[in-house]
């Protein structure tokens, strides 16, 4: 089985970086490429990249899995439904540092890098990315499509709705909510519940603006 990383900016080469550290993971995978739709196809640091139409071509949906490897949570969803009509699974990447308690429950297409704990039933939609040295806690669930960034804490029985961008260093007290395309700015400490489509910042936490754009970046 071959795979595609979709994405070939920042994201894409942390996911790279994790093939290459984990033997137990890239030994699932015989050819790793990229697929960006922004550039021609070409060569990616020593990998073969592709547009998504050119890489349908070269990889059947029986050969070749795919994992969506860009920080835009609205930018991942989109992805992942063109990845899905096109009839390709998603690939769930796991560092070799990481942990996820087996009682944890992890949608297709999740990725945790180096750090990672996730904690007893401990629940994330597809689609979601978990970075460097995060830690989610028991009970909690997050939803699809979202971006949990480095040095994140989520404490237990949390509820973390769709397409939500959480930012460098940010924490979630337990018990609390996050309603869906919300976005936490870096550091912020969210000590109540958080409505859907709000972007969030501080210590404690208050919502600044309505998301209109959906844009973090």
């Amino acid at each position: 089985m071959d795979l595609g990383i979709y994405g070939s900016g920042g994201a894409g080469k942390e996911v790279y970086d994790l093939l290459l550290e984990s033997p137990g993971q890239r030994k699932n995978w015989g050819e790793i490429v990229f697929i960006d739709d922004t550039v021609e196809s070409g060569e990616f640091w020593g990998c073969r990249r592709y547009t998504f139409e050119d890489f349908k071509a070269a990889f059947s949906p029986e050969k070749a899995k795919v994992v969506i490897a860009v920080g835009e949570p609205s930018s991942r969803e989109m992805l992942y439904n063109r990845v899905k009509e096109a009839g390709y699974s998603l690939a769930t990447l796991i560092h070799h540092l990481a942990f996820a308690s087996e009682t944890a429950i992890l949608g297709e297409g999740v990725v945790l890098q180096d750090g990672v704990r996730v904690s007893a039933e401990a629940e994330l939609g597809a689609n979601t990315f978990v970075n460097h040295r995060s830690m989610i806690g028991h009970n909690t669930r997050i939803g699809k499509h979202c971006q949990i960034s480095a040095n994140v804490m989520i404490a237990g029985c949390v509820d973390i709705g769709d397409t939500v961008f959480a930012g460098v260093s940010s924490c979630i007290r337990d018990h609390t909510s996050v309603g869906e395309h919300t976005i936490l700015s870096m550091g912020s400490v969210v000590l109540k519940d958080v409505r859907p489509y709000k972007i969030v910042l501080g210590n404690p936490a208050r919502e600044i603006a309505q998301n209109k754009d959906e844009k973090v970046f």
